[in-house]
């Protein structure tokens, strides 16, 4: 199948109990633009016998992804990097976001939908990465031009393998309908409510 199209990137506070694996503060993280991952395997292992291969390895070690999306709010910064809005001022609707020795980046776990289309049949694809970890993503920024350049944010994680006891790293399955997925994904992130971005667009 051909991969036409991408959406709703969700990511979830990771936590393990005795390799019982749960999920908190579940959230969209915006609009998906570009997505993409690359596994790291184990070095070439091979057995040898009878002057052939006859037991090779090529174990996941780890992995990269990068997520790009149209905006990243204040919430989704706070859950990704481990910081605690402060509200500034009495009964304000704005709070600051404080880089400091406070913050304490944590471990989450994400999905996003990939769409596909094959022999004129549409799918949508949900991919779970059960353990991630986000790098801090720059900041960058060019002037407004006679015509505007969209810019939008890309973040980057460290894919893991999670606490279970198989030790899982990814997961994944093909539904017939894009809300089929994201409920597949929702329920492995324990999303029991609809964050309010999913509920806005169902309003719709």
């Amino acid at each position: 199948m051909a991969t036409i199209g991408l959406s709703k990137p969700m990511a979830a506070l990771y936590e393990n109990t005795d390799t019982a694996i749960s999920y908190t503060k579940g959230t969209v993280l915006g609009k998906a633009v570009t997505f993409s991952s690359e596994i790291e395997q184990a070095d070439d292992n091979n057995l040898w016998g009878d002057n052939g291969i006859v037991e090779s390895d090529r174990s996941f070690t780890s992995g990269t992804m990068t997520i790009g999306t149209d905006d990243l709010t204040q919430e989704a910064s706070a859950l990704i990097l481990g910081i605690t809005p402060k509200p500034m001022g009495e009964g304000g609707d704005n709070s600051e976001l404080v880089y400091d020795d406070d913050m304490n980046v944590p471990y989450l776990g994400f999905g996003c939908v990939v769409k596909k289309k094959h022999g004129g049949v549409y799918k949508w694809r949900a991919v779970v990465f059960p353990k991630i970890m986000f790098d801090i993503p720059p900041d960058a920024a060019d002037t407004q031009g006679e015509s505007i350049e969209w810019q939008t944010p890309e973040l980057t994680a460290t894919i893991l393998r999670d606490d279970s006891e198989k030790h899982r790293w990814k997961m994944e399955a093909t539904f017939g309908t894009e809300a089929e997925a994201v409920a597949y994904i929702r329920g492995k992130l324990g999303m029991t409510t609809t964050p309010a971005r999913l509920a806005k667009e169902a309003a719709k």
